[in-house]
């Protein structure tokens, strides 16, 4: 577990004790089955592209999908389809309410975010399976979405939908007259992709399932915790895209604008937020705003900007061309101490915790190569504990390459050049060589030497000798350990760099 995921855990539980006592907004009583949820239920639920996850509160109560089943049904309906369903359903905001009698000016329903998109999406959906083979094949990719968790079902919010559909009714016979669908299509047709557009939004999960589905639209399309690929990369491109322009109903523009993040939220009071690259978060409180979005939700969101400085802003890095920067350059420049390269790197907010094909991370390759300077600016962002595929540590490849260098010794005596010096911790060495004096420094530690310098030209001397002085300080500093470093001017002159 890496110190971001640390970080984002922290993160999410100060919001969540800030926000435990808002009690604005009210539920959704549109059908008497959501007006009946308890109000005060909030869960928040973490899950990193690497399989991470984190809850707090009530993340095990199982709720309704509602609308946030609509960017899923999208995927599925682009997934099993080897035609353009954007023939048939927009892609731009409506600037109407949700369920708005709207088409756009081409007699389409505006995105797939909004019910008559919705349900344009569910009419594509295999529709010459049977009624129940259609469900049971949305069902398994929600299931597929969330790690393979048990989807449940709502019957009774089923029901009540079905009960309360004259709107929807209306908007699906509407598109019927102005030719929108795919094919020709009756009035039974009709009813039942309606019934699948109900039952998709009736299907139930918890908040870290819910956070499990927007980790894999995160991870483009594969689930972190199955590492199962569901989606094409391209199809959740899209449907990201969407989100963010359209995911938070009439509020969809401002959210965009202050959060910066792909998200959708349903009457339930669910709302999905995706950090393309990194996480997906489900946060869970069935109060809602006169927009029909969770309040505690969106000032989850708030804050989460707030105290992360704005730093997953989809494009907090667009004035600094990010595409530029990929994980081998940042590991090269890590190699060959470029401080002003990786200064850039630090400021963009760039992950530091990749591996090259050996699992050696830009923290690996600055440590091996004594970049102290280098290594001071990245500590803090790097996990310590990441392992290359040889199982060894950034601390660890230190100290083999300093134990690598010791002399023979006999307890706490240091023999070089046939000569036995008694040596104490951090002592420095002076010997003639050659009727010029040089100074060795030898650090011991339990017993072992960690510093010897022994090299034979004064050109290779000044050079070793300075980058195992930052070998020796890298080990002290990664290991967290108190150490006292000899002071010999010759080796600590700057002018050896």
């Amino acid at each position: 577990m890496n110190k971001e995921f640390t970080e984002l855990e922290n993160l999410i539980d100060r919001i969540y004790k800030e926000l435990i006592t808002n009690n604005d907004g009210k539920v959704a009583d549109y059908i008497p089955q959501l007006a009946s949820i308890n109000p005060e239920y909030f869960s928040i639920s973490l899950c990193d592209v690497s399989g991470n996850i984190h809850n707090i509160g009530d993340h095990s109560i199982m709720f309704g999908l509602q609308s946030t089943s609509k960017p899923l049904s999208y995927c599925i309906c682009r997934q099993i389809n080897d035609y353009d369903i954007h023939n048939h359903v927009g892609y731009e905001p409506s600037g109407q309410a949700f369920n708005a009698f709207t088409l756009n000016n081409d007699k389409l329903p505006h995105n797939p975010m909004i019910n008559a998109g919705a349900m344009m999406v569910s009419s594509m959906i295999n529709p010459e399976l049977e009624p129940s083979e259609r469900f049971e094949l949305v069902k398994n990719y929600y299931s597929q979405l969330a790690g393979n968790q048990s989807i449940g079902f709502d019957n009774s919010v089923y029901l009540s939908e079905q009960h309360h559909a004259d709107r929807n009714m209306s908007l699906a016979y509407y598109m019927r007259e102005n030719s929108a669908y795919h094919q020709k299509i009756s009035p039974s047709d009709l009813q039942n992709n309606l019934n699948l557009y109900f039952q998709c939004c009736s299907c139930t999960i918890n908040s870290e399932m819910g956070a499990i589905i927007a980790s894999t639209l995160a991870n483009g399309g594969t689930c972190p915790t199955t590492n199962e690929k569901i989606f094409d990369e391209s199809i959740t491109k899209d449907c990201l895209s969407l989100m963010y322009m359209c995911g938070m109903y009439d509020y969809s523009g401002q959210f965009a604008f202050k959060i910066g993040l792909p998200a959708k939220s349903g009457v339930s009071g669910c709302l999905l937020l995706v950090i393309p690259g990194k996480c997906g978060i489900c946060i869970w409180s069935p109060r809602l705003d006169q927009m029909g979005n969770t309040v505690r939700g969106v000032e989850f969101c708030k804050l989460f900007t707030k105290y992360s400085k704005n730093k997953y802003h989809i494009f907090h890095t667009l004035t600094y061309n990010i595409n530029e920067i990929t994980k081998e350059k940042v590991i090269n420049a890590c190699a060959e101490n470029n401080i002003k390269y990786i200064e850039y790197c630090i400021e963009k907010h760039i992950d530091f915790n990749q591996g090259d094909y050996d699992n050696r991370t830009p923290l690996h390759l600055a440590c091996i190569n004594g970049h102290y300077d280098l290594v001071i600016k990245i500590i803090n962002l790097c996990d310590i504990t990441i392992s290359d595929r040889w199982g060894n540590t950034a601390l660890s490849d230190v100290h083999k390459l300093l134990d690598e260098n010791k002399p023979s010794m006999n307890n706490n005596l240091l023999k070089f050049e046939g000569v036995e010096y008694n040596c104490k911790e951090y002592d420095i060495i002076e010997y003639t060589n050659n009727s010029q004096t040089e100074y060795k420094v030898s650090g011991i530690w339990n017993g072992h030497v960690i510093e010897w310098l022994n090299t034979e030209e004064e050109k290779i001397h000044q050079s070793k000798s300075y980058k195992y002085r930052n070998l020796l300080k890298i080990y002290q500093l990664l290991s967290n350990k108190e150490y006292i470093l000899a002071s010999a001017p010759y080796l600590y002159s700057e002018s050896h760099t």
